[in-house]
């Protein structure tokens, strides 16, 4: 699956394809945030929002006869048009992506070109529609079979069910069936995470304020518009995690599969932390490991655990195996030696189904995946010599295959309807060689420094 971006900001025309881990680094200014609240908006979109077309002739037999049979071989040949549909709906959506008004991103689009292996529909499918008082109608396909049954479950003449809301679940369920294994589900932390842990109350405090402001004596004007007009003050990504500080007295009620299946998992990402963080009393804590009895609020604790605070709640509570989790600079306010396992931690998350997408600034997280990549490939005597001696585990090692790295730059390009290359911000993928996956804009700046050093120490001419 290969995702062409254009005329997003400052990335004039890009192409990238998500792998189990997806790296993106770059200068300031390159597009590298606006390439990854593309994809989410669109994966957002895709899952939340877009319908596949229903062939009315679908919901008409189903009403007459009380069952249809849709082949899955349709579908599939199909699956390419469902996604071009689905960009070209989601083009004019890009600005409300970013809460932006740019007319620059009124040109920007999203195009996504599936290869034949990346659709892989479900094996098996069982959902049942309806009320608290009565099932209306399933949608089943069973191990092995080519074909989706749905059936009504209620006599035609009992109960009157309408189209538009068979349309809509018929859609649903087959987007799942057909593309769940192809668009992961998008979990994204922000960079300005750290901010909102501490702000969210007075974002809240804000917004309430507006509404009071603006009612009239007899408060005539809907609550529900203005509170959807101020949240398009923030870009959507940012919005959601603002959401996710808001709700997390409900998400911490759920345990993911992480934390049912993988606590070795979980323990990794409290020994990053330092501690565990805990709800109680209408508040989030922090309870550092060096002394349980103390709970810090997270606004009284170090902005390393701010940072992380988010996703150690995302992999206790709200992790589904096949998600994508998108982390723009995961290497805020850590130690390098954190930011080193942090890289080891999403290691682990491709290990257990969970594909990790990465924007980042740091030298270290990209030379500990060059560790964690070429270290699959030395012998396994020294490969167990070197887990023991600098602490990895199998968990942590990686596949070539399974590792994308891009850099932003400016780049020649030949652009579509162009005969000479142009110089614009774009990704080049970067090729994993002999010594991993080297990145001039990080070597070249570590170079300078060791040669001004150099001249500095020994006042060389």
């Amino acid at each position: 699956m290969v995702i062409k971006l254009r005329n997003l900001g400052a990335l004039h025309c890009a192409s990238i394809e998500l792998a189990d881990i997806t790296v993106v680094c770059g200068k300031n200014n390159t597009g590298k945030t606006y390439a990854t609240y593309a994809v989410f908006g669109f994966l957002s979109y895709w899952w939340e929002a877009y319908e596949l077309e229903v062939n009315h002739e679908i919901i008409s037999t189903l009403l007459e006869s009380g069952n249809v049979i849709i082949q899955i071989a349709e579908l599939v040949r199909k699956a390419q048009h469902f996604v071009d549909v689905a960009c070209k709906k989601f083009d004019p959506l890009i600005q409300r992506v970013f809460s932006s008004d740019q007319e620059s991103l009124t040109r920007s689009t999203l195009r996504i070109a599936l290869s034949n292996n990346d659709i892989k529909p479900l094996d098996t499918y069982d959902q049942t529609t309806g009320s608290k008082k009565v099932n209306l109608f399933s949608i089943h396909k069973d191990t092995n079979s080519n074909i989706v049954t749905i059936s009504l479950l209620v006599d035609k003449g009992s109960i009157e069910i309408p189209s538009r809301v068979l349309q809509r679940s018929i859609s649903f369920a087959l987007k799942k069936i057909i593309f769940k294994n192809t668009f992961p589900n998008p979990a994204i932390l922000v960079a300005e995470r750290t901010g909102i842990e501490i702000f969210q109350a007075e974002l809240d405090f804000a917004r309430n304020r507006l509404l009071d402001t603006l009612k009239d004596s007899e408060g005539n004007l809907d609550p529900f518009e203005i509170l959807r007009k101020v949240n398009t003050d923030y870009a959507i990504p940012i919005n959601r995690a603002v959401d996710s500080v808001r709700n997390v007295k409900e998400s911490i009620k759920s345990q993911s599969y992480v934390f049912k299946e993988h606590p070795d998992v979980i323990q990794f990402m409290m020994s990053i932390l330092g501690g565990d963080v805990v709800y109680a009393k209408n508040s989030m804590y922090y309870v550092p490991i060096t002394n349980k009895r103390l709970r810090l609020k997270i606004n009284e604790s170090s902005s390393s655990v701010r940072s992380l605070v988010d996703l150690a709640i995302y992999l206790k509570h709200l992790a589904e195996k096949g998600d994508l989790l998108m982390i723009d600079e995961p290497e805020l306010n850590l130690h390098p030696e954190n930011q080193r396992k942090v890289m080891q931690l999403f290691a682990m998350l491709v290990q257990i189904g969970i594909k990790v997408y990465v924007t980042t600034h740091s030298d270290y997280i990209v030379k500990e995946l060059n560790n964690l990549s070429l270290m699959r490939n030395v012998r396994k005597e020294q490969r167990i010599h070197l887990c023991e001696k600098y602490g990895y585990n199998d968990m942590q090692m990686l596949n070539d295959a399974s590792v994308s790295v891009y850099v932003a730059s400016l780049q020649p390009v030949l652009l579509e309807g162009n005969t000479r290359r142009t110089k614009c911000n774009t990704f080049l993928k970067v090729k994993n060689g002999e010594f991993g996956f080297e990145l001039d804009s990080f070597d070249n700046t570590i170079d300078v420094m060791n040669e001004i050093q150099d001249e500095l120490l020994y006042e060389c001419d």
